[in-house]
């Protein structure tokens, strides 16, 4: 079980899509959560390597502002201008398989870092296909890749039968594909980054 603060990063965060121009909020983390299970093999001299794989549900949110450039191209309203500005947000429910492998330090303290499989779970829209609003944030939503790699790296520490942990995590694959619009594609080069902070129970002795 833990709390993960989400959000959507580049070193240049605007882009155009067509006649919008669309800038994900960076400034803030979004909040989220996530819950799971996980195992441990401990190995190695005195046994301070392990490997612990993790199986966990999370779900986050990452905002966008998108403003409609034919919306202010002089006096009169254009056909195609449906807006002049507004705020979207993306739903991130995730199923996670995470392969950390770590190193005791202290007898409690201990350091891990390993890869993460993520699959995304559609957002009800997207299951059944329906219309968005906009047409622009149809594109930005459908754009959204369905699998993700991503890397983390954190610390542990050991409280009786509670391990409580706080990672990094980063995407290695941009978190959309191409994004689509009117028969045009056009780049979308994000990634996702993370701080995760958690607490898992042990409920079995761990060999």
């Amino acid at each position: 079980m833990g709390h993960d603060l989400f959000r959507v990063t580049n070193q240049r965060p605007a882009f155009s899509v067509g006649q919008y121009r669309v800038v994900p909020r960076m400034t803030t983390p979004a909040p989220g959560f996530r819950i799971g299970f996980w195992a441990r093999y401990n190995f190695g001299p005195g046994r301070r390597w392990l490997v612990q794989p993790e199986a966990s549900y999370s779900r986050s949110q990452s905002w966008h502002r998108v403003t409609n450039t034919a919306a202010n191209n002089g006096p009169g309203t254009p056909p195609n201008a449906d807006f002049s500005a507004l705020s979207t947000s993306q739903d991130w429910q995730r199923l996670n398989l995470a392969l950390p492998v770590g190193y005791r330090l202290t007898r409690r303290l201990l350091v891990l870092g390993g890869p993460v499989l993520a699959r995304r779970i559609p957002t009800g829209y997207e299951r059944l296909d329906q219309g968005y609003a906009m047409r622009i944030v149809e594109s930005i939503n459908h754009s959204m890749r369905r699998n993700g790699l991503a890397w983390q790296a954190g610390v542990g520490y050991e409280l009786g039968r509670v391990l409580l942990t706080a990672r990094y995590e980063r995407s290695l694959l941009h978190v959309a594909r191409d994004i689509e619009l009117d028969g045009q594609r056009y780049a979308f080069r994000h990634f996702a980054t993370q701080i995760s902070f958690g607490a898992a129970l042990r409920v079995a002795p761990l060999r």
